[in-house]
């Protein structure tokens, strides 16, 4: 028995070390990227690593900033083939990974990409490939950019529809097992029921949520205008105008009080109807800056009971673990410019606090469920196990239960909060200032020959050097 108990523990040590450090790792490297020093974050990226999603996607991150867009591109592929190897897994592997989940935690597992993230890696696969003039291939990772929202619509449908059958199951599997059993066989857990309890608990501990409101059916304003304006820019055949005209309309009406976009729309509009003298055809640089950090996930822990079919009050109290979002700052409230002599101002285009909340309300109730199960299932176990095997059977299993009972808090740590906009006339001596609020200078750019250009502004922390890169757009 001694000898379980030993086992239990190293195991349990083994796996919790691992995802403890694929975050130390993460932190180690970002801590000099939000400051600005990319000479240590790159020191960093040159050893060899834990090759693990989210610090891939913090990785991919430090290059693009850097200007290393090449490098950049590499590792935004290879977070893009974790993603896929995770999509196109087959229904038994899917189902096992679910039981793992349950048994173990989701902390053990591997990390499960959020949309939002899915989204982004090909959007930052677009940008990449801009700046290494290859419009062709940037092309097809935008129209992905925009058919991987319209999935998440899709598998959250299916989703809710899982959640409703699992639900139906579990109450038959409930019913039968109380209806067969016998004097002296183990009590059944009503799990159904500690569910409701939870998700009512949860909804106590965090009444913000239900304000929560993001841009609708898991749409990012900011991979969207980007898609519309590479079209745009970049259009081919009149479907690409249509394409951008529809994309940024969309753009428009989840971020009214943007005169920028509105502006973007109307060239839309003008290069759809074949208006080839638009006066939006002038040489144009669009700024883009993304600013401070984006929500990370800490934990959340909130007490439930332990319910047995028939009877009403719960055998014990149960501590479940689920992920919980902690918005972060943002660097500055804006950054300002000069063109001729018109001061322009950054405009919000993205609030990231928005689109991430809104993906975590979408699947909460989804998230609670496994939780719950996970929790309640080991704790009943523990409970069991103490019944048949006494005092150490009940020990061993419960220090098992605790120290799996941890939330997923891993993330990609490295988005901005907010990204801003600013529509600028190219100015004629391809320099452009960028400035604090206070008016002090904050970066010089200087601009590609191109007619349109991007200039990619990147703040993660107030006080950090800005990273500053310029992008051509179009030929």
């Amino acid at each position: 028995m001694k000898r379980l108990l030993c086992v239990l523990l190293i195991s349990v040590a083994l796996l919790g070390g691992c995802a403890a450090m694929q975050q130390e790792e993460q932190k180690a490297l970002l801590q000099p990227y939000y400051l600005g020093d990319t000479t240590t974050a790159s020191t960093i990226l040159d050893t060899e690593y834990d090759k693990a999603l989210p610090f891939l996607l913090d990785a991919s991150m430090v290059r693009f900033n850097q200007g290393r867009f090449e490098d950049a591109y590499t590792l935004l592929n290879e977070s893009e083939a974790e993603v896929k190897s995770d999509e196109t897994e087959s229904d038994v592997y899917a189902a096992s990974k679910v039981m793992g989940e349950i048994l173990f935690n989701r902390e053990f597992m591997d990390y499960e990409p959020k949309t939002s993230d899915t989204v982004l890696i090909n959007m930052y696969k677009g940008v990449s490939l801009l700046a290494l003039n290859k419009g062709s291939k940037a092309r097809v990772e935008f129209n992905r950019t925009l058919d991987r929202q319209r999935r998440a619509v899709e598998e959250y449908k299916e989703e809710i529809n899982e959640l409703q059958n699992d639900a139906k199951e579990q109450r038959a599997k409930q019913n039968r097992q109380i209806s067969s059993r016998r004097r002296g066989d183990d009590p059944v857990l009503d799990l159904l029921r500690i569910q409701d309890f939870a998700k009512e608990s949860v909804d106590q501990s965090m009444p913000e949520v239900n304000h929560w409101t993001g841009y609708g059916d898991f749409v990012n304003p900011y991979a969207t205008y980007l898609s519309g304006l590479f079209f745009c820019v970049n259009g081919e055949v009149k479907s690409d105008y249509n394409k951008c005209n529809t994309m940024l309309k969309r753009v428009k009406g989840m971020v009214p009080n943007n005169s920028y976009v509105e502006l973007d729309t109307a060239m839309s509009s003008d290069f759809a109807r074949g208006r080839k003298n638009s006066k939006y055809r002038e040489p144009t640089v669009w700024v883009i800056f993304e600013n401070g950090l984006a929500p990370e996930v800490d934990e959340l822990r909130v007490d439930i009971p332990l319910f047995i079919a028939g009877e009403r009050a719960g055998v014990s109290m149960v501590s479940f673990a689920m992920p919980k979002l902690q918005t972060r700052n943002a660097a500055l409230p804006f950054i300002q410019t000069t063109s001729g002599s018109t001061q322009y101002t950054s405009k919000m285009l993205c609030n990231f606090d928005r689109v991430m909340q809104a993906e975590y309300k979408a699947h909460l109730t989804s998230t609670i469920t496994k939780a719950v199960a996970s929790t309640a299932t080991k704790t009943f176990g523990q409970y069991l196990a103490q019944r048949r095997g006494g005092q150490l059977v009940g020990l061993a299993t419960g220090i098992f239960t605790s120290i799996m009972t941890q939330a997923d808090t891993r993330s990609w740590l490295s988005l901005p909060k907010n990204v801003q906009l600013m529509r600028v006339p190219k100015p004629k001596n391809k320099t452009l200032r960028i400035q604090a609020p206070n008016g002090s200078l904050l970066a010089s750019a200087t601009l590609p020959d191109t007619k349109y250009s991007i200039v990619y502004v990147r703040m993660p922390q107030t006080g950090s050097v800005p990273y500053v890169q310029t992008i051509p757009l179009g030929n």
